[in-house]
């Protein structure tokens, strides 16, 4: 009977035991899940903003097509719209220079002289001597340029010059665009000249801010 209750108590001890074990072992497996769980958690968080950033990252790069310089659709429609302002402003300078084309320029130009006189803007001396003369040559083309009132207005230098002459029949067709002319104070007022035809007389100018 003795034997019979120790054996008893021995079984409900190793059960109890084996119990608790269980149950700590659950508890702790319960807690690492718990953990895991949680460092998932962080680790989706801090990598969140990462996968954002990939998925970002090629929709920001824009495919270049040939020749639309990498520029964004608006940018390119302005650069067209340039490029567009340009060739307008080139076919009004053809027209212009055709239109004031002399036949017989000897008898078709005057002097400042002949005008009256030059009664115009005059720019400063010094500011006259650093841009303009025969050491600062430039070619009309593509700079700023006005077709009104019958004369040729282009601007160089921060002013702006009205050709009051037709240019001379000597000159090439397109002069304004092939050859080198400068501004100069001669005598009596402003010319234009071409530096591949010399001559004493230039093309009278009238000079505006």
């Amino acid at each position: 009977m003795t034997r019979f209750r120790i054996a008893a108590s021995v079984s409900i001890l190793f059960l109890t035991l084996g119990a608790s074990a269980f149950g700590h072992a659950q508890d702790n497996q319960d807690k690492n899940k718990d953990k895991r769980q949680t460092q998932d958690k962080l680790a989706g968080a801090g990598n969140h903003p990462k996968r954002q950033t990939d998925q970002r990252g090629p929709q920001s790069v824009r495919p270049q097509n040939p020749g639309d310089h990498g520029l964004h659709p608006g940018q390119q429609k302005q650069l067209e719209r340039s490029q567009d302002q340009e060739r307008d402003q080139q076919r009004t300078q053809e027209r212009a220079w055709q239109e004031r084309r002399a036949n017989h320029w000897e008898y078709e130009h005057r002097n400042w002289q002949q005008r009256g006189g030059y009664n115009g803007y005059r720019v400063p001396d010094d500011y006259f001597r650093d841009h303009y003369g025969n050491g600062h040559a430039f070619r009309i083309y593509g700079l700023p340029f006005i077709y009104e009132g019958g004369n040729p207005r282009f601007q160089y230098g921060g002013y702006w010059f009205t050709l009051l002459d037709p240019c001379p029949e000597m000159w090439g067709g397109r002069w304004y665009e092939t050859d080198d002319v400068y501004v100069a104070y001669q005598g009596d007022g402003y010319y234009l000249f071409n530096r591949r035809y010399p001559s004493p007389l230039g093309i009278a100018l009238s000079v505006s801010l």
